[in-house]
């Protein structure tokens, strides 16, 4: 697993700007550039001009940890990466 990260790791310091289309949204999810979206009350919703970019780094997450995410924890996994990009960004 520690060098899948590092593999994921490389590829990002590589390529700086990632273009994705697909936008993630499930699990208690939403990645979105879009202020008016709405979700749910149990979303968490993270607003970015670089959703596309963000969302292609939680579809590496997913992948990456296929094996231990299933039908009960996904919703920790996914809500906690949303809360740890939501405070990323009122970091910066």
């Amino acid at each position: 697993m520690e060098e899948k990260i590092k593999k994921l790791r490389e590829v990002i310091i590589k390529n700086p700007t990632i273009n994705n289309s697909d936008l993630f949204e499930g699990a208690n999810l939403i990645l979105t550039s879009d202020k008016s979206r709405k979700g749910k009350t149990q979303d968490i919703i993270v607003f970015s001009n670089d959703a596309s970019e963000l969302s292609w780094l939680v579809f590496k997450l997913k992948d990456l940890f296929q094996d231990e995410i299933d039908y009960v924890n996904k919703y920790s996994f996914f809500t906690n990466i949303g809360e740890l990009i939501n405070e990323a960004i009122k970091k910066n």
